[in-house]
Order: C-alpha cells, then sequence, then structure tokens
C-alpha cells in the first residue's frame, strides 16, 4: 500500500512538471513570436503616415523646423509625414498630447528647450515628465537669438552695451516673449554673466516688442526676429547668443566672443522625441533618416532663412545628455533670477 501510495505521488509530481515545462515552452514560444513580430515590424515601418506634432502654431519656430524637413522625409520614408500643430501652455499642450500616444513610430513631437528643459523648471502641475515620458530621436537645429538695440542707444558692441547698463543700473529695458521663455532668460544669463542689471520688459506679441523696440519705448531685446529692422535702421545688432558665429552672417560676433564671456551661450533648439517605449529599430530609422535629410543643402538653407539657425543632427544620446544639460543650465538661471510665472 505504501509503495502504490509513492507511486501515485511520483506520477503526480511528475505530471506537474511536464506541466510546467509545457507552460515555459508555450511563454518562450509565444516571446520569440512577439520578438519576431517586432522586429518585422520595425522593419517594415513606417507603412503610414507619420504625424508630426509641432509645439507651435503656424509659423511658429518649431512649426517652421517641421515643415523644413517633413517633405524631404516623406520621400526617403515612403509615407506621408504630416505637420499636425497643436500650440498653446508654452509647448506643453503638444508635449502632453504625444507623451500618451502609441509609442509605435507614427506620432513624434518637434519639442524645443522650453518644452523639455526649460518648462519643468517653471510650472509646479506640469503633466509630462520630460525624462521619462520621452525618447529622444534627434536634435533637428538650434537657432540663437541675435542682441539688438534701438538705434539711438550709444553702444555699438557688447562691451559698451555693458558699460552703458553698469553706469546706470536698471535703467536700460530688455524685451522678451514673456516670462520664463527662451529670449527671458537668454537676458538672465547674459545680466549675470556680464554683471549688469537691465530691467525685463515681456511681451505677449513679438511684432509688438519689435515695434517698441524699433521706436525706442525698450532700449534692447534678445530675439531671433531683428533682422528686417536692422536693414531698415532701427535697431543696430550686437552679437547673437549661440557659441560659433552663424554662417550665414560670420560678420556678427557672439556674445562670448565680443564680451569676453565664454561660458554665455542661449539657444533655442528643435528636436524629434517620440514616446517613452518606441521600439529601438523605429528609432535609429527615424534617426538616421532625419540625419540624411539634414545633410541636404535644400534643407539646410531652408533652416537659416526661416529661423537664422544651423542644423544639428546628433545621436539620441547626445540630445538626451543636451535634455540634461540644458536643464541643469536654466535651472541656475531661473533660482539666481528669481523667474517665475503668472498663474
Amino acid at each position: 500500500m505504501q509503495k502504490f501510495s509513492m507511486a501515485l505521488g511520483m506520477r503526480a509530481l511528475d505530471a506537474r512538471a511536464h506541466a510546467a515545462f509545457r507552460t515555459t515552452v508555450r511563454r518562450g514560444i509565444a516571446a520569440l513570436f512577439m520578438m519576431g513580430a517586432a522586429g518585422a515590424f520595425a522593419q517594415d515601418y513606417p507603412t503610414k503616415a507619420i504625424r508630426l506634432v509641432s509645439a507651435h502654431a503656424a509659423g511658429g519656430g518649431a512649426d517652421s523646423v517641421a515643415r523644413a524637413v517633413s517633405d524631404p522625409l516623406a520621400r526617403l520614408l515612403g509615407q506621408p509625414v504630416i505637420v499636425e500643430n497643436r500650440p498653446g501652455a508654452s509647448t506643453m499642450m503638444a508635449a502632453e498630447y504625444v507623451a500618451k500616444a502609441d509609442p509605435d513610430g507614427y506620432t513624434i513631437l518637434m519639442a524645443t528647450v522650453t518644452t523639455l528643459s526649460i518648462n519643468p523648471l517653471l510650472y509646479e502641475q506640469i503633466r509630462y515628465n520630460p525624462i521619462k515620458d520621452f525618447t529622444p530621436i534627434i536634435n533637428v537645429a538650434s537657432t540663437p537669438f541675435f542682441v539688438g538695440v534701438n538705434a539711438a542707444v550709444p553702444a555699438r558692441n557688447v562691451n559698451e552695451l555693458i558699460g552703458l547698463a553698469r553706469a546706470k543700473p536698471g535703467a536700460l529695458n530688455y524685451g522678451s516673449s514673456g516670462n520664463g521663455t527662451s529670449s527671458h532668460l537668454a537676458g538672465e544669463l547674459f545680466n549675470d554673466l556680464a554683471d549688469v542689471q537691465m530691467t525685463h520688459v515681456p511681451y505677449k506679441a513679438t511684432s509688438t516688442r519689435a515695434a517698441d523696440l524699433s521706436s525706442g519705448v525698450i532700449q534692447a531685446a534678445f530675439a531671433n526676429d531683428l533682422l528686417p529692422f536692422s536693414r531698415s535702421g532701427k535697431v543696430r545688432i550686437l552679437a547673437v547668443t549661440s557659441s560659433k558665429r552663424l554662417s550665414a552672417y560670420p560678420e556678427i560676433p557672439t556674445v562670448a566672443e565680443a564680451a569676453n564671456l565664454p561660458s554665455y551661450e542661449a539657444s533655442v533648439w528643435y528636436g524629434l522625441v517620440a514616446p517613452a517605449g518606441t521600439p529601438p529599430r523605429i528609432v535609429k530609422k527615424l534617426h538616421d533618416a532625419v540625419k540624411t535629410v539634414l545633410a541636404e543643402p535644400a534643407v539646410q538653407q531652408a533652416i537659416m532663412n526661416r529661423l537664422g539657425g544651423e542644423v544639428i543632427g546628433n545621436s539620441p544620446e547626445e540630445f538626451a545628455a543636451q535634455i540634461k544639460a540644458d536643464t541643469d543650465k536654466w535651472r541656475r538661471v531661473v533660482t539666481r533670477s528669481k523667474v517665475s510665472i503668472d498663474r
């Protein structure tokens, strides 16, 4: 009787072992199938239109960059690339929308430095995480600001502007696109590094800011729309805020070289990100395709003509590092200058 019971027990153990083995095999086969399907999906991608979401309205910076690359990218990938404008809430509306999209490579975002590096420092109730919710693809382009003064201001270069600002702290006003914007922070970084105190004047409309600078209501501005006014003689451009001179305007010095402020750099970059969890092979395909597009002279010229910007085309890893570095950089500026947003 005891031998019989032991035999039954062994059979039960064997049955459970076989069942466990079958379950393991089924799971392994399923995993292999899913891996194969994912690989095939990445190889076939794209098989339909890609939505390239712009954080700006038509004509804005992100929109201009998106439209400069969308058509050549569509030709290269063999599928339409549709620019979809979702402006609002300091680019946060578009970011939140893409963060919640399916991570399949068919919804991507043309983000800006404001979207991923500045907004998290200023808004307490931000509804996306710039690191956890997105997968960097490529930094497409960067555009600096021009430092311009009204023609009546007796400053012919940045050093003379610094001298005027030091002589009368707070007397010179500079205009920006609004509290907490990248042009505002560019001015605050200048105040800090040059050890001056120019007074910030925020504008909701860049056209109003440009008109006020031209008429002398404000004395200076950090802006990327000053070239037409400089040609009219109403505004004098002193420098650009990039780390290097622009290839299209090599005669304009950088703030860093003109004022001996080597750490000064303030640019707006426009980069592509996808929802977190997008398969690496799809990210690579998008990266490689955009990098190829950015090598086209016509695309480079379009970005320069529309924004005064230069193409970048770095790797996803380099882009991720840049997002973090800029967050750290602007955090210091926000903290020192006590920048706040009217809520």
